[in-house]
């Protein structure tokens, strides 16, 4: 046996023929790896052993590829414009709100078999803790979490970018309150109490949507919609499941922006596409709303400045920070049907 850092590798004894003299002997090589003895997984890791069970509720999965000159324009525009770096997470969120409000039956939960509406439409964003891709035990260690954004439809990108970035900063230097009591709390249970502990806390939380003060828990921490963007580790698309306690109707994967053939005006062309799969709750929705998502998504990521016109940079006076407004343009309403021909094509 071999042993290393990371692991062990087995050994064994094979029958050899040396072909020169015809001699039967036994050789010793490398069969297999085992996993090393500890693997330090992150607390997402503990969670997720502990509370998925396969799944038999009925979900629908849905693909979107979103042509996407005008929304790279888009975003260098308004990054110039605020300072602010908006990605295309942030504009996928706000897309994700403007879906909720024309299809309110989305925002709320199922609570014995009724339909319980939440307040406001919040949007929780997925963040990893770490940016940079490694191997090993430090890969098994890499945590998740995330941050709700509440009323994600009455915000621009730049304001939803600012606060996403404001609070991946605390989690990642672990100064998120909420993020260090949850990691303390998987850490002091064991596995078979994990399970029904989360259970209830998603109830409570989730589905009847009232706040655990002594906790430390608010009411409805993943809003009604699910975003986490795979597209930032060069995966082209993804679909996952969320987790069981968190109830959301509506969950989103957004994969990395890449070069493909569209027929545009009859002709092929090369343009950047962003692709989107889409975790639909079918106790929410069905084919026909479906549809209804997707002609929503399509009108505001085809055209965000029609919904959201780049600000324009307001001179500060004196003592005062420079400040940003809307450049005048109406914003447009969202329509459920396709987007025009001209609007389609960047």
């Amino acid at each position: 046996m071999f042993a290393t850092d990371e692991g062990t590798l087995s050994s064994g004894r094979i029958p050899a023929l040396d072909g020169d003299s015809g001699t039967c002997f036994e050789e010793e090589v490398p069969m297999m790896w085992t996993a090393p003895t500890v693997i330090p997984f992150s607390v997402w890791r503990k969670i997720a052993m502990a509370t998925w069970r396969p799944r038999k509720d009925p979900m629908i999965s849905a693909t979107i590829e979103i042509e996407a000159a005008r929304l790279l324009e888009y975003l260098r525009q308004v990054r110039e414009a605020t300072g602010q770096h908006v990605t295309p997470m942030d504009l996928v969120g706000r897309a994700a709100g403007k879906v909720v409000e024309a299809l309110p039956g989305l925002n709320g939960r199922v609570v014995f078999g009724s339909f319980l509406p939440s307040p406001t439409i919040d949007c929780f964003f997925v963040v990893s803790l770490r940016t940079d891709l490694v191997t090993g035990a430090e890969a098994a260690g890499t945590d998740l979490s995330g941050t709700v954004v509440r009323r994600v439809n009455e915000k621009p990108p730049w304001v939803i970018a600012k606060e996403l970035t404001d609070r991946a900063a605390r989690i990642r230097h672990n100064e998120d309150p909420q993020f260090k009591q949850t990691k303390a709390m998987v850490k002091g249970l064991p596995p078979l109490l994990l399970r029904p502990v989360i259970d209830a806390i998603g109830f409570v939380t989730e589905s009847v949507q009232l706040p655990i003060p002594f906790l430390g828990l608010e009411a409805r921490p993943y809003g009604s919609i699910l975003v986490s963007n795979v597209g930032t580790y060069g995966l082209d698309s993804a679909a996952a499941p969320w987790p069981t306690f968190c109830h959301v109707p509506l969950g989103i994967m957004i994969g990395a922006v890449t070069d493909k053939v569209l027929a545009l005006g009859g002709q092929p062309v090369v343009c950047p596409v962003l692709p989107l799969t889409i975790g639909l709750d079918h106790r929410f929705v069905d084919g026909y709303q479906a549809a209804t998502m997707a002609g929503v998504f399509r009108a505001y990521l085809a055209d965000p400045a029609a919904f959201d016109p780049v600000p324009r940079t307001i001179p500060p006076h004196k003592g005062q920070r420079p400040s940003v407004q809307f450049n005048g343009k109406r914003r447009a309403t969202a329509r459920t049907g396709r987007p025009s021909p001209s609007k389609a094509k960047a």
